[in-house]
């Protein structure tokens, strides 16, 4: 291997590093956002409220990074799906980001309430949530398409909670007026986590692409 090619794989995985990094920070957010929410820590809510400033600057950072690689490197086949892969996972990092922000707002919001019951299924779609985005964003760094393969499956798991979650919420605004506000708040907690796991769809699919340059026969199996 040249010193030339040696170096642009090193800064390859520089980049998949920094990747890993911001996944990780935007994974710790929505941790703790929903930790805010279920423990009533409006301090907490504050922090990951912060946190969002760090995420948004890694943003700019590794497009950045990927703008310099593509300009100066000239990557081509599959350096360059790596490459384009990365300025897209950065957006669906950076909006779940966002997301994590919007939970812990309304953490703050209900942070005096008395909940109607105890936060179960909540904390458990979260952690469902979150076992995606680690798989979605191993799946990248290691080029491991069965994790990909298992955060596509596991969506499906995401979804059957949320439609409870919904449910549940809907007949409690139902049986008591007074639980509206309340049971509508933690219906956008819900949405959000499922956009989340949305983003972590995402980015497997995106892994997927970048291994095989094609999402054709992932779509055909995910079908089947």
């Amino acid at each position: 291997m040249s010193g030339t090619r040696m170096h642009f794989v090193e800064e390859l995985q520089s980049l998949r590093n920094q990747l890993l990094h911001m996944g990780s920070l935007a994974d710790a957010m929505v941790e703790h956002a929903v930790q805010a929410l279920t423990e009533q820590n409006s301090a907490l809510a504050d922090d990951v409220i912060r946190r969002d400033d760090e995420v948004d600057r890694l943003d700019l950072q590794i497009e950045a990074e990927c703008m310099r690689l593509i300009a100066l490197q000239q990557p081509l086949a599959r350096d360059l799906r790596l490459v384009g892969t990365a300025l897209k996972v950065i957006t669906d990092l950076e909006r779940i980001g966002d997301h994590a922000v919007d939970i812990a707002k309304i953490a703050r919001k209900l942070a005096r309430d008395t909940f109607f019951k105890q936060l179960v299924d909540l904390p458990h779609m979260a952690d469902r949530v979150r076992f995606m985005l680690h798989n979605a964003m191993y799946a990248l760094v290691n080029q491991d398409l069965e994790l990909v393969e298992r955060v596509i499956s596991a969506d499906d798991e995401v979804d059957d909670i949320f439609h409870k979650i919904r449910e549940e919420l809907h007949t409690a605004m139902g049986r008591d007026s007074n639980l509206v506000v309340q049971a509508s708040y933690l219906l956008f907690v819900a949405h959000y986590l499922e956009r989340v796991a949305d983003h972590a769809v995402n980015i497997a699919e995106r892994v997927y692409y970048v291994e095989k340059g094609s999402l054709s026969q992932l779509t055909k199996n995910h079908k089947n």
